[in-house]
């Protein structure tokens, strides 16, 4: 009975951490970009500023390359091919972000 009672234990706080991790908002700083044009130099990902293709997902290519798709495009929509830092929070299958809050890059 203890040994159930441990284990149940254990259980329902690895649920709560889990749970906790999922709620977690990271800041993010990188261009918003169509996914069409995503450009891809040594594995080192970049927004072609004259591409006008807008048959692509909205995604953040952060300054370090990566490149993820926004779950919520609505938020961004004004801010396309421009740097911004972005409050997100990733989707629970790792693959998108929601966009909490954004603003500017270089706005004060």
């Amino acid at each position: 009975m203890k040994r159930s009672a441990a284990l149940f234990t254990i259980l329902l706080f690895s649920l709560a951490l889990l749970s906790a991790q999922e709620q977690q908002s990271m800041d993010m700083t990188g261009t918003v970009c169509n996914s069409a044009c995503v450009t891809q130099s040594a594995g080192h990902a970049t927004c072609d500023a004259n591409c006008t293709n807008k048959s692509g997902d909205a995604v953040l290519v952060q300054d370090n390359g990566k490149v993820t798709k926004i779950s919520n495009p609505d938020v961004v929509k004004g801010y396309m091919g421009q740097k911004v830092k972005a409050k997100c929070k990733m989707n629970k299958d790792g693959e998108a972000m929601e966009v909490l809050d954004i603003a500017l890059a270089n706005a004060g």
